[in-house]
């Protein structure tokens, strides 16, 4: 009886130590680190807030799809004229040197003067220098007037731009009368802006 009761206390202490030893072999398993599993938030950001707001539309998306036309070309061509015109009435002319001479070279005169022998001179010019400080173009009007004041000859129209020294020349080749000639510089209304004499000797 002792013997057997022995026996049964034996067999019941080798099952709990078996057991005891499944239970240590399975919690030594390495459970699945939770970081590899699942991502924090510093590592992957959440999109949902971003996501969450629509995005608009760019305005300049807008504004390129509106088409764009070009205005007529009568009206273009007409609307440069009328500027030409108002910027042209708009020049304030002054002559700041009015020469007669026997030619221009490097837009300068040559050999200026008051007397000038007809057979000796093929042409007579009329060097002016002026200042226009607008931003509108000019014209100026260039005329010989001849010793008994009869027409005029020349009559050269010149374009002036808008620069505080333009240079321009006009020559006739009808002063060939003996006596005292005058070269007229007037504006685009008639006024007169300078006048120079010079004699004509044969």
């Amino acid at each position: 009886m002792a013997t057997k009761m022995a026996r049964r206390m034996m067999f019941l202490a080798l099952c709990t130590v078996s057991l005891a030893g499944c239970g240590e072999r399975h919690d030594a398993r390495p459970p699945a680190p939770a970081a590899a599993a699942s991502p924090t938030a510093a590592q992957c950001p959440e999109p949902v807030a971003v996501a969450a707001a629509p995005a608009a539309a760019p305005a300049a998306t807008v504004t390129a799809a509106a088409p764009m036309t070009a205005p007529p070309p009568a009206a273009g061509a007409a609307g440069i004229r009328e500027r030409k015109e108002k910027a042209r009435g708009a020049a304030e002319l002054k002559v700041k040197r009015l020469v007669v001479a026997a030619g221009v070279k490097d837009r300068e005169p040559v050999a200026p003067g008051t007397t000038f022998r007809a057979p000796e001179t093929e042409r007579l010019y009329a060097f002016i220098e002026l200042e226009n400080r607008s931003e509108g173009e000019g014209e100026i009007t260039v005329a010989f007037v001849p010793p008994d004041g009869g027409a005029p000859v020349g009559n050269v129209t010149l374009g002036v731009g808008p620069s505080p020294r333009w240079r321009t020349w006009a020559f006739t080749r009808g002063a060939r009368k003996a006596g005292e000639w005058t070269a007229v510089v007037r504006s685009e209304t008639g006024e007169e802006l300078a006048r120079a004499p010079f004699e004509v000797t044969l």
